[in-house]
């Protein structure tokens, strides 16, 4: 799933890729979804209705997001809404192929 991952983040580069880590009964998979964000270099915004469909259907397990050419570190911004939503970010680097986990609970 991580090659997936890195994938998308390297297709979305320089922008910021942005997808889902859900499990469907005993199936985890990647999401990936359309970056939304005015300003996809710094930030992404993935469709409310999409995290809302897959927290009907399945559970999410992360909200994962890349960063390019920079530390795969949370950001403010990312802590703020990984705890308002309530689920772990999954951050990537590109290309250095990092992952670091941000979990607010």
């Amino acid at each position: 799933m991580m090659e997936e991952i890195f994938e998308a983040a390297k297709k979305a580069a320089p922008e910021e890729m942005c997808g889902l880590i859900v499990q469907q009964g005993d199936t985890k998979k990647f999401i990936f979804c359309e970056n939304l964000a005015e300003d996809k270099l710094n930030t992404f915004k993935i469709a409310p209705e999409l995290l809302v469909k897959y927290q009907l259907i399945s559970k999410i397990l992360y909200v994962v997001h890349s960063h390019y050419m920079e530390d795969c570190k949370p950001s403010q911004h990312d802590k703020d809404h990984a705890k308002a939503l309530g689920i772990p970010y999954m951050i990537v680097s590109y290309p250095d192929k990092e992952i670091e986990i941000y979990d607010p609970r």
